[in-house]
């Protein structure tokens, strides 16, 4: 699988690889992606794996999502020489290489519910902006009113700084969490 781009974090890491099987190949595809996904589960700190399926038939591509904990973890996964192995037995049943992302931050937050029986849609992007807006409001606004007082006798640059870092560490651990559980219902409505 080709085509990274890459961001960098220390806390939890998501490959987000976007597939595509060649038409009438779906089938071995699919064998051969789960033959890699049970290869990858065998690696240190992996958290699971999630396929989710084709939209439309204008829209054949798979996304397949697998998640570690930590950036180190994922990358032992994806530089492996298991893992090589069973991306080049995929190529035979692809259209075109996977387009794949390494991912930490917020991305990994908006993966579909561990459901096996159902398939899921990535939610659109409003949907993820909106979750987003209210971490970030419920997670800076606090901080300042309570924290901000606390840090009157710090350098403004490196008060605002710890701040930053404080919001952003309530927003990744505690308030995106439980925000993605809150609307997982609208962010991943079951197929009808």
């Amino acid at each position: 699988m080709n085509h990274t781009k890459q961001s960098t974090g220390a806390c939890h890491a998501t490959i987000f690889a976007t597939a595509f099987p060649a038409p009438g190949k779906e089938q071995l595809w699919e064998l051969a992606i789960g033959d890699l996904i049970r290869a990858s589960s065998t690696f240190p700190g992996h958290q699971g794996t999630t396929i989710l399926h084709p939209e439309s038939a204008d829209q054949p591509h798979y996304r397949v999502i697998t998640r570690f904990d930590t950036m180190e973890n994922m990358r032992r996964w994806y530089h492996s020489s298991e893992r090589q192995e069973r991306v080049e037995k995929l190529s035979p049943f692809e259209q075109q290489p996977a387009e794949i992302q390494q991912l930490t931050g917020f991305e990994p937050w908006f993966t579909p519910p561990d459901d096996s029986s159902v398939s899921f849609d990535a939610p659109p992007k409003y949907k993820m902006f909106v979750v987003v807006w209210i971490a970030v409001y419920a997670a800076v606004l606090p901080m300042i009113s309570v924290l901000k007082p606390a840090f009157a006798s710090i350098p403004p640059l490196l008060s605002s700084a710890m701040l930053a870092a404080i919001s952003v560490a309530t927003m990744t651990w505690i308030i995106l969490p439980l925000l993605t559980w809150v609307f997982r219902a609208w962010l991943y409505p079951k197929p009808s």
